[in-house]
């Protein structure tokens, strides 16, 4: 019985639960394991102690890198004009009836400013900011529940995934920390990651808009292979080898010039 296994034993299963749902609830983990809520915090306490683990109001996600994240607002000034050639282009293959998912981002956030030419386009976000401002230029947008991560105002968590299953979305626009040949599609961030997945299984056709910073990257936390990429979106910065052979495995590879 999962009550009478090892303190050990269930720490593991903890740290198992977590990396599935990125960040989960102190109750939500406790429903899994059929314990207690007070036998839970318990572990917890040890498992943030032993720096495996980052808690948050009423969650718990893995602890991550001791490099300081930087936060949206500091990375909406990097790169700019690149990430608004490549919103330029990805605005392009938006139709006017379209259901599409965002995710959250600053490349993201610079394609959602540009929507207000579709005001009949449903848009599916888990990016509490993009939702803000496509509300504000009269469009339809639909967010899930979840936690709030403050460096990213995105939402993330087991509602938030859950959300996904329940919408289908015609076409995914996701930015990435990093898109690489055998690593596929990735991120710095588990729980975000984690919501990627689920909007990638919501969605009909994939589009990764991604600066030329990311293009060769791999890091940390996988989110989808290369083979589910339908189209990337770049800047003109790009390395063009790189670009050529994601051409080669499938890829519709669209280039925003920086002027």
């Amino acid at each position: 019985m999962i009550a009478t296994i090892t303190r050990e034993k269930r720490k593991e299963q903890i740290i198992e639960i977590i990396k599935k749902w990125g960040i989960i609830s102190i109750k939500d983990l406790a429903k899994e394991l059929k314990l207690s809520t007070v036998t839970i915090r318990k572990d917890i306490r040890e498992l943030e102690r032993e720096g495996l683990i980052s808690r948050y109001w009423g969650g718990v996600s893995i602890k991550e890198g001791q490099s300081k994240e930087l936060t949206f607002d500091e990375k909406i000034v990097i790169n700019l004009a690149e990430k608004q050639a490549i919103a330029q282009k990805a605005i392009t293959l938006v139709g006017p009836n379209d259901t599409i998912g965002i995710s959250a981002g600053t490349t993201a956030y610079e394609f959602a400013k540009l929507l207000y030419q579709f005001p009949n386009v449903q848009v599916v976000t888990y990016g509490l900011n993009i939702a803000y401002l496509i509300a504000r230029i009269g469009g339809k947008v639909v967010v899930p529940g979840g936690f709030l991560r403050d460096n990213s105002y995105a939402l993330v968590g087991e509602d938030t995934v859950s959300f996904f299953k329940k919408v289908f979305i015609d076409k995914c626009f996701m930015g990435v920390d990093g898109i690489d040949i055998d690593g596929g599609i990735t991120d710095v961030n588990m729980a975000e990651a984690t919501v990627n997945r689920a909007m990638i299984e919501a969605s009909k056709k994939l589009i990764v808009i991604a600066d030329h910073t990311k293009i060769g990257e791999r890091k940390l936390v996988p989110i989808a292979p290369l083979e589910r990429v339908d189209v990337l979106i770049t800047d003109s910065l790009a390395d063009k080898e790189q670009l050529e052979i994601f051409k080669k495995k499938g890829i519709k590879v669209l280039i925003g010039e920086v002027v």
